[in-house]
This record gives C-alpha cells, sequence and structure tokens, in this order.
C-alpha cells in the first residue's frame, strides 16, 4: 500500500529529497554498545541515471542478506525485512539492525511487513503470529487462531490490517483484535489496500477485498505468476508477473498482461521477472525485476529498464511520493531515488 507524506514529516522529506540524488561512496559503522544494534551511516557522491529516474549505487543494510521486503510510509522512513524474517530501520542514509520481528520467524512469503506510519508497523513472517512495531522496538506477538502460514499482510493505518495464509485464509486486524476466518483463495505473494474496504491480492490470479469477503482469483494472468501489486487508488492497480509483464484494474476488471520487459528465469530463486512494483499515484510507478533493473510508468507507458543493480536480484520497493523511491536486493543493498 502506498502512503502520502504527513505534513509533520515537511521537514525530513526535504533532506530526504535534497541528498538521494546521490550516490553511496562510502560508509561508516558507529560503535554500539555491548548487545545494542549496529547503526551505519552511509555518505553519497554521486547517482546512476537512466529512463526510470536518478538511483543511488548499492547502499549496505545487511551484508549477504536476502531483502525481500521494504515498506516506506514517508520519505526517509523505511522497513526492511530478510529472508530469515530479520528487520532493519532506514532513516535516511542511516540504517539500524531491529533484530527479528519474532522471537522464532519463519516467513513463508516474501511481503510479510507493513507500515502504515513511521509508528507503526506490521509484521506477519511466522505461521500463526503477528507482531507490531512502534516506531522503537517490536511489540510481543499476538497470535491469530486459526492462521496457518502468513504469506503477505497490509496495512493502511493503526486499526486496519489483513493478511492472508498459505491454506487460504485470511484476517484483518481493527486496532484492538483480529477477526476470524475471512477466506481467501490460497497464499498472496502481496496485498495492496487503498482502504478498509478495497484490498487487491496477487495470488494464483488477481482478487479483491470487499472488507467482508475476497472475490475468487481469475485467470487474467495466464502467462506468469504474480508477484507483487500496487493501489493508488480504487480504480487503479498494478500488479506485475513472472514473464516481466504488467497487469492494471480500473476499478471495474482487469487488463490483459501487457509485457514491458523480456526476462529470462533465473534459477535458484523464489521469484523470477519483474518482482515489485509501487504506485504512489496512478501517474507514477515503479517496478523491479530480477536482473537488476528499475522500469518507469508515467501514466501512459512505461519505460525501458534502467539498471542499477548488475549482477543482482533487485526483490522488492517501495515509493512513498513520486518524489522518494527505495528498493532492495539479494545482497543485503539498498538503493535511492529521487
Amino acid at each position: 500500500m502506498q502512503k502520502g507524506v504527513p505534513s509533520y514529516r515537511t521537514a525530513l522529506t526535504a533532506v530526504a529529497l535534497a541528498t538521494v540524488a546521490l550516490v553511496a561512496a562510502s560508509c561508516s559503522s558507529s560503535p554500539s554498545k555491548s548487545g545494542a544494534p549496529t547503526t551505519t551511516t552511509h555518505s553519497t557522491t554521486s547517482t546512476t541515471s537512466g529512463p526510470a529516474g536518478n538511483w543511488s549505487k548499492a547502499i549496505p543494510i545487511a551484508a549477504g542478506a536476502n531483502l525481500t521486503a521494504i515498506s516506506c510510509p514517508s520519505a526517509g522512513n523505511c522497513l526492511a525485512g530478510d529472508a530469515n524474517g530479520n528487520t532493519y530501520r532506514l532513516q535516511l542514509y542511516q540504517s539500524k539492525a531491529l533484530g527479528p520481528a519474532l522471537p522464532s520467524p519463519s516467513p513463508q512469503g516474501t511481503s510479510y511487513l507493513s507500515c502504515a506510519t513511521a509508528n507503526f508497523c506490521a509484521a506477519a513472517p511466522s505461521e500463526n503470529q503477528v507482531s507490531m512495531y512502534n516506531g522503537s522496538a517490536w511489540q510481543p506477538p499476538t497470535t491469530v487462531s486459526g492462521a496457518a502460514g502468513f504469506t503477505a499482510i497490509d496495512c493502511t493505518g493503526p486499526t486496519f490490517c489483513v493478511t492472508i495464509d498459505g491454506e487460504g485464509n485470511s484476517f484483518a486486524f481493527n486496532g484492538s483484535g483480529w477477526s476470524g476466518n475471512l477466506g481467501a483463495w490460497g497464499a498472496a505473494n502481496q496485498i495492496s489496500c487503498v482502504s478498509p474496504t478495497f484490498c487487491v491480492a496477487a495470488e494464483g490470479g488477481p482478487t479483491v477485498f470487499n472488507g467482508h469477503s475476497w472475490t475468487q482469483p481469475n485467470d487474467a494472468d495466464a502467462q506468469g505468476q504474480l508477484n507483487a501489486v500496487s493501489c493508488p487508488a480504487t480504480t487503479y492497480c498494478a500488479l506485475v508477473d513472472s514473464s516481466g509483464s504488467v497487469l492494471t484494474w480500473n476499478g471495474l476488471g482487469f487488463s490483459a498482461p501487457a509485457s514491458i520487459a523480456t526476462e529470462p528465469p533465473l534459477s535458484g530463486t523464489d521469484a523470477s521477472g519483474l518482482t515489485g512494483v509501487s504506485c504512489p499515484t496512478p501517474t507514477f510507478c515503479r517496478a523491479v525485476d530480477s536482473i537488476g533493473r528499475v522500469f518507469g510508468w508515467n501514466g501512459t507507458s512505461w519505460s525501458s529498464g534502467t539498471l542499477i543493480d548488475n549482477g543482482h536480484a533487485l526483490t522488492a520497493i517501495s515509493c512513498p511520493t513520486t518524489t522518494y523511491c527505495v528498493a532492495v536486493d539479494r545482497s543485503g543493498n539498498a538503493f535511492f531515488s529521487s
């Protein structure tokens, strides 16, 4: 889900937009007290430019970690997660390891992390538990009765989150507790919600939530696996697949898949092709792929790919505004764009 920048973060956003046009040239780790998370700061000096904007070079977040999730509720504030359930806070160019969201995480899906604000995130990297982040630390987890291997979660705010698990069960959070099973149709690779009454999930096919139940996935995309979805409005969503194609939702139905990239299949990865997409508005999207490219949507057409991560697979992207995006890869790096 995409969120705008709150007014109280105007100063932080201005700083972010002034600095993200630069490339990471050096890193320095600040000393930490025994047992404290490591904080790393980065300086910047140049950029890589292309049809999909200006991007920093790789900024190390967690060396060797397979970063699979990134959620930025506002410019300059993001949480990232890796395939082992560990999480990291990114504030401008400063990163801090937060540890696992749950004591014994075992992520079944890659989109198990969602931030609605800088002080409210939810993570479901567990069979049946969800933990909330309050802006400084993960809180003790809540067990959701009936859940069986969460694969995706999304939140619009502190009073609404929705999940889907590997058995086709779905549960909603209302600010104080979790509902019973709302019913879904299988494991979702990602969920994107505009409000508590409108979400779209990338399952075997796209499926829509109306606040009470999920529609049966249709066969809108028979040529690839749907990897990610982003909905900035109830009348527009973009979904990307493993064949390099994009589907869109117009408020009434889904388009046929349109190819925007030639994507060679990769062995040894959970997802290939277009692996992530983020749209803060219906006329601005960024999609990433498994060979290190970024593609841009301007409301009319998609750009050719801008190669920002040669030799590595980009896995996820988050753009809280049209002037700030962060992408992550399988090697523990983040890339910033303005």
